[in-house]
């Protein structure tokens, strides 16, 4: 086994013991199969199971030897998948094209050493035929002079294309990209959706996606609305410490606000893919554009409140204040900051951005969902507005069916409804992808069944997942966990828009 791959197996074993130990117990691996559901392949967890039962107690070192003879822990079964994705017309092989796909999707390399297209066929097309046949694909990681990919790599590569494929599958959904890390604390969020537009443009058989998945593509946008703006672009520092990257944010939300309301008008349900969370508030100024007459209404799934403004952060991170956008509160009664010129301009910008009289979004038309890590500043606003928090244990203790059912009673009066999630709304034993992980957060199965009940609402007209940071998750058991939550949420909009089915990654 390589040093990567031992590395990536004992990462995964510390995601087990819960209690650093150096051991884990029937107790820990029952508590974290119940999180990691959908990951392991069942003779996995199987075998784990009969694994800790048998010695009681497992260290780290059985751990890795008993890892090492379970395919659905290596790369081959990810590389398998990954082939009958791109290989779209079954053939069996990879031509050009289909092996162009696959190098726009991989992760850029540190050095000079990312290979190019030719140079892989001329290098693995051992019969001279042009192509790629399976076996060479998979030579592709098991050679040491192929291509150096991590198993979080392939994971996140399987993601991406699934995501890409099964949305094509949908004539009424249009994916927009929002990539932009700049609002929160920790890079590297937008790098979960960095690489859809590419893989769309080279993709011949993912072609009409282009009519509205990705609005930019077709040119009805200008080419500055790529909705994208990165930490490495503008700088680690801020002119604006209560309201950080303002200035480049406003950009990103003004254009992502377009990107929405045209896919919108054009008929189609918006699935918007983002960084960080700053963002949401150009999705809910999009709708509002879009329907400015309509009443909306915004189920917020999130381990946070996000109802800051620069007049009360103790972070200055916008992701922390989108619905202080959307809403138009800045909460002075609460404010411990006294923010700049220019902060507060740009600030006034953002409110309006939605380009109707008044607010984008009531307080009144706000449900939360999972909420459970607040400050003072937003505690007072929930509390003076009477805005609902379905918590983590009335969600267990009801069921997550009953939780969506009473986001949407407690929604009746308005038109249309955004559901917005952030995946740190799942425990923090699932998020290791992001930047805020809070315990005591949904199980994934919970998040699904929410999602797919909301989904299901012919009011729901508009879909956000955010903050999926593919840097911290060593070998990506978040990509794994989202995947299946976008899928989930997939079908029930295929069931509602009387759509194929799609299907399940697995």
């Amino acid at each position: 086994m390589s040093v990567s791959a031992e590395q990536e197996l004992s990462s995964l074993f510390d995601q087990f013991d819960l209690n650093a130990d150096g051991e884990i117990t029937p107790e820990e691996v029952e508590q974290v199969l119940m999180v990691f559901q959908g990951i392991l392949v069942p003779e996995a967890t199987a075998a784990l199971r009969a694994l800790v039962h048998a010695q009681g107690v497992v260290s780290r070192a059985a751990f890795l030897h008993w890892a090492q003879q379970q395919p659905g822990l290596q790369s081959d079964q990810i590389l398998q998948y990954l082939f009958l994705l791109i290989d779209s017309d079954d053939s069996g092989w990879f031509s050009r094209d289909e092996l162009a796909v696959l190098l726009s999707l991989l992760p850029p390399a540190n050095d000079a050493s990312s290979p190019s297209v030719d140079g892989l066929l001329q290098r693995l097309d051992r019969d001279s035929n042009g192509q790629i046949s399976r076996d060479e694909f998979l030579a592709l990681v098991r050679n040491e002079n192929g291509l150096r990919l991590s198993l979080a790599d392939l994971k996140r590569l399987k993601k991406t294309l699934v995501q890409l494929t099964s949305t094509a599958r949908l004539d009424a959904v249009g994916l927009v990209e929002v990539d932009c890390d700049l609002g929160a604390g920790t890079a590297g969020a937008g790098a979960g959706i960095a690489l859809l537009k590419g893989a769309v443009q080279r993709h011949q058989d993912l072609r009409r996606l282009s009519k509205g998945l990705i609005e930019e593509i077709e040119g009805q946008q200008p080419a500055s609305a790529r909705a994208t703006a990165r930490r490495s672009d503008v700088g680690a520092g801020s002119a604006t410490p209560h309201a950080r990257h303002i200035e480049a944010i406003s950009q990103v939300m003004a254009d992502a606000a377009g990107l929405v309301a045209a896919t919108m008008k054009q008929g189609l349900f918006p699935i918007v893919l983002a960084g960080d969370h700053s963002t949401a508030a150009s999705t809910i100024a999009g709708i509002r554009r879009a329907h400015p007459s309509e009443r909306l209404g915004v189920i917020w799934i999130d381990a946070h409140a996000d109802i800051h403004s620069p007049f009360t952060t103790p972070s200055g991170n916008m992701h922390g204040m989108p619905l202080g956008i959307a809403t138009a509160h800045d909460n002075l009664a609460a404010a411990i900051n006294d923010p700049d010129d220019l902060t507060r301009q740009r600030w006034r910008q953002l409110q309006e951005l939605g380009g109707s009289q008044g607010p984008a979004l009531k307080l009144s038309d706000l449900i939360y969902i999972a909420v459970r890590d607040t400050e003072p500043a937003e505690d007072a606003t929930l509390a003076a507005h009477a805005i609902p928090v379905i918590g983590t244990e009335e969600v267990r203790r009801e069921g997550p069916e009953a939780a969506a059912r009473r986001c949407l009673e407690y929604l009746t009066e308005v038109d249309r409804i955004y559901v917005s999630f952030d995946v740190d709304a799942l425990d923090s034993t699932i998020c290791k992808g992001t930047g805020t992980p809070v315990p005591g957060g949904l199980w994934a199965d919970e998040a699904e069944a929410i999602l797919r009940y909301l989904l299901a609402d012919p009011r729901v007209c508009c879909w956000e997942i955010c903050e999926i940071n593919p840097h911290l998750d060593t070998i990506n058991t978040l990509a794994e966990v989202s995947l299946g939550i976008f899928n989930g949420g997939l079908e029930a909009l295929a069931e509602r828009l009387k759509s194929p089915a799609v299907g399940h990654a697995g």
